[in-house]
């Protein structure tokens, strides 16, 4: 029994001198690690990321921060954390904020879930857990429980469709509030 400890000892240090030898001296260029813990080349992970838009005279027109990024380029799909999106118009900005969103299709369309607050004007906002929005078209959906203030009135229902560029909005199911004038 003496002699066993001793050369499990032995066994050990040289398997550890091994894996100390053949580790990686230089980091692994673009490896990420997905949400299910496997190890991927070619996706690409970011901290503190700002996107900016601006149109054609040079006027900053969107203003994007995420805390985390992590993108999937087999879907062209980028999971977002820590999201806050400011989209700059005449008529008033816009602005998103929540806990998650997916970018899908490049910049087609963006789904934001986790307390999401939306100002759609100085005096509309609105409150869900879970919407999608399309900038190319501008239109707002979810089918889940929505609470929008619009000015001192105040509506709860289930389901929005709403238009940033029309400013129109229709909440869909089970809707009630109290409207002031």
């Amino acid at each position: 029994m003496n002699l066993r400890l001793p050369g499990l000892l032995l066994l050990a240090l040289l398997g550890a001198g091994l894996l100390w030898l053949t580790w990686p001296k230089q980091p692994i260029p673009f490896v990420a690690v997905d949400w299910h813990g496997g190890i991927r080349r070619g996706d690409q992970a970011a901290s503190d990321v700002v996107l900016r838009e601006y149109d054609a005279q040079g006027q900053l027109q969107l203003l994007a921060h995420a805390q985390d990024a992590y993108h999937l380029p087999e879907g062209n799909q980028t999971f977002l954390n820590g999201l806050s999106v400011e989209r700059f118009r005449r008529q008033g900005n816009l602005a998103l904020q929540a806990e998650h969103g997916l970018l899908r299709n490049g910049d087609q369309e963006l789904l934001a879930w986790g307390q999401v607050l939306a100002t759609l004007a100085s005096d509309n906002t609105l409150r869900t857990q879970r919407l999608r929005y399309d900038p190319k078209s501008g239109v707002i959906e979810t089918q889940d429980p929505v609470f929008l203030v619009h000015g001192r009135s105040t509506l709860q229902g289930v389901g929005l469709w709403a238009s940033v560029k029309t400013e129109q909005f229709r909440l869909l199911h089970q809707v009630r509030g109290t409207y002031v004038p």
